[in-house]
């Protein structure tokens, strides 16, 4: 089985699906044992370069080596470098690529004539009209299109006596044309004829020109390109140049299969167009318009449309009310029979379900508050199949094991003729996962993508905020009752915990002990060896106490130096014991990290028995100047 990949880019958030149309259309025609794999990015609308950066992410998912054959898109990104970086990927996988609708050295491309359908153009206003001063309102100068476009134009008036040109470059918007329109009749007056990039900016054109009381062909005759529905249903009947875009993608496939036959190809191969000269240059076409079929698509589509409109709003709802990452892929799965795919497939990286237990692992505040590490270039190798759905059913969560960058053999098929369209899925630039998507005919084709995705990945971002927004608050809670080094609890919570342990274990008839720990010539060993090895003391006594001290005991650190420990459930002698070895211990580490000093501590502990009244301050207190004579009887012994 052959796999073919499409990578391209949305233009404005609508999905261009002439493409992959017309690739599997030639799939079906010609018996093809191919699939194709559609890697899909919507950038262009955007301004927020972190967002863009976010969805063109989606490019670096597939190894292209993996494919038998590459279908490349790039018109519509906007940001050449990402273009332009795109283009050597696909030059450097060594499988046969075919660019639609553009050329770069070293590619196959299969294009529209946009050279000499406009040429015709030209020569219909000019030599049929008389047509002798111009506007040319066109796209982006940096689409390839668009430049074939204006060539043919430029050429031609190289070739004949053109009184008057006026440029306007812009987009392929019907606001480009409504801007285009004013800014060259302020500067110039009205020409005799308005030669647009496409019908979108042709429609602008003639609703900017009506606002001044001006009407093609009564005034000037207009042209676009394209023939878009507005061009046919539009009063006046829009000038334009036809030709099948489906036939782009047929093409692209065709190419492809004489290639894998080790046929000869042409570099570039155009498909046909055919001009049509209608009510705005004043012409009559022979091509009969059904109006009566085109308002009732119109209608079917608005119904069609409501109902999903409806569908994505409760989805919408019950996202709201969702409290974990399981609770949204249980909704999100009970609205994939209302997309009409075959599968629904939601791969993330796992820190997405990070546990808020993990908060407590870091050693220090920064490191406990720092930001979640997304990866923003590429996918993280720690992947999971957060979400599996078929119309078998919902599949468990499992972890893509093979590294984040492939998808095969996740995705392979054994039957012909199927897509999978792959979508991004980001918190702006951070890579969270991606979207996969089984026979996407339906949300392709009526263009339902945009706003499915964004509303899952809006609702995912939302939940994602409010458990980041939990975990700092618990942290925050434990760094305020806990020291930052050592993670011990610290003074502020002794009166509180501390109370509490002595009360539930006298009530148990249980004795506990008050331990008081201080670590010997702390000042010392900062001063002489720096705060570095002051800090290891700490943590090293630190370690020790949760060794030996383990819970249900409590352990406070209450001052640089001094630690208490509340225990129960042993003997005195086995107290005795524990706090003997963990001074050994403390001497092990010393011999085997080569310490220049004497790592070791003083304690004191007194028993606090059931039935007592003494209070924990009180008991603190004891324990501490047992602590202190111990630590002045082991100083009067070393002199």
């Amino acid at each position: 089985m052959k796999k073919v990949a499409l990578i391209m880019e949305s233009w404005m958030r609508y999905f261009t699906y002439a493409w992959p149309s017309g690739i599997l259309q030639k799939v079906k025609e010609s018996n093809l044992d191919v699939n194709l794999y559609i890697f899909n990015s919507s950038a262009n609308w955007s301004d927020d370069a972190a967002y863009n950066q976010g969805e063109y992410n989606i490019f670096r998912l597939p190894d292209l080596k993996e494919f038998d054959g590459i279908v490349l898109d790039v018109n519509n990104i906007a940001d050449t470098d990402v273009r332009d970086a795109l283009v050597q990927r696909v030059r450097e996988s060594g499988v046969p690529a075919v660019v639609i609708a553009n050329w770069f050295q070293g590619l196959r491309s299969t294009a529209v004539d946009n050279y000499g359908a406009m040429q015709d153009v030209m020569e219909h206003l000019h030599k049929y009209h008389g047509c002798k001063s111009f506007w040319f309102v066109m796209g982006p100068e940096s689409n390839y299109e668009n430049r074939r476009r204006l060539k043919a134009v430029r050429d031609y008036m190289n070739t004949y006596p053109i009184e008057e040109a006026q440029y306007y470059f812009g987009d392929f918007s019907c606001e480009c044309g409504l801007k285009g329109f004013e800014t060259l009749f302020a500067r110039a007056g009205l020409p005799e004829a308005v030669v647009c990039a496409n019908d979108n900016i042709a429609v602008g054109v003639l609703a900017a020109a009506e606002r001044q009381g001006l009407k093609a062909p009564r005034d000037f005759l207009v042209t676009g390109f394209d023939d878009l529905d507005k061009s046919r249903y539009y009063d006046p009947r829009i000038s334009t140049v036809s030709h099948v875009r489906e036939k782009l993608g047929c093409t692209a496939m065709e190419m492809l299969e004489e290639i894998w036959r080790g046929e000869p190809v042409e570099e570039i191969r155009y498909t046909g167009t055919k001009t049509i000269f209608w009510d705005s240059c004043g012409c009559k076409s022979d091509i009969v318009i059904d109006l009566k079929a085109h308002l009732k698509n119109n209608i079917l589509y608005g119904i069609e449309t409501e109902d999903f409109e409806k569908q994505l709003l409760k989805l919408k709802y019950s996202l709201t009310y969702c409290d974990s990452v399981q609770e949204m892929l249980a909704c999100i799965s009970q609205c994939v029979p209302s997309l009409r795919c075959d599968g629904l497939y939601l791969v993330t990286d796992q820190r997405l379900y990070r546990s808020s237990q993990d908060v407590f692992r870091a050693e220090q505040e920064n490191s406990v508050l720092a930001e979640e590490q997304f990866v923003v270039q590429g996918y993280p190798e720690d992947m999971c199949f957060a979400l599996a759905y078929t119309r078998d059913g919902l599949g468990e969560k499992t972890s893509q094991s093979n590294g984040g960058n492939r998808i095969f053999p996740m995705f392979e098929c054994e039957e012909s003729g199927v897509d999978f369209l792959f979508l991004p899925l980001h918190f702006r630039e951070k890579c969270i996962g991606y979207f996969a998507i089984r026979n996407a005919v339906y949300l392709m084709e009526k263009q339902f993508l945009f706003d499915i995705i964004n509303a899952l990945t809006t609702a995912l971002e939302n939940l994602y905020s409010r458990e980041k927004l939990k975990d700092i608050n618990q942290v925050l809670t434990v760094l305020y009752n806990h020291d930052s080094m050592t993670m011990l609890y610290n003074r502020r919570d002794l009166d509180k915990l501390g109370n509490r342990f002595l009360r539930t274990m006298h009530d148990m008839g249980d004795t506990v002990y008050v331990v008081y720990f201080d670590l010997d010539r702390l000042k010392y060993i900062n001063d002489q060896f720096g705060h570095k090895q002051g800090d290891f003391a700490i943590k090293t006594v630190a370690d020790m106490l949760k060794k030996y001290f383990p819970e249900p005991n409590l352990i406070f650190r209450l001052g640089g130096d001094e630690f208490l420990v509340l225990c129960s459930g042993m003997s005195e002698t086995e107290l005795d014991e524990s706090c003997q070895a963990l001074q050994s211990d403390l001497d092990r580490v010393r011999e085997e990290n080569a310490c220049p000093y004497e790592l070791s501590v003083s304690c004191g502990y007194v028993t606090a028995c059931a039935g007592e009244t003494g209070t924990l301050a009180e008991y603190v207190h004891l324990a501490d100047d047992k602590m202190y004579a111990c630590k002045t009887a082991r100083k009067k012994l070393s002199h």
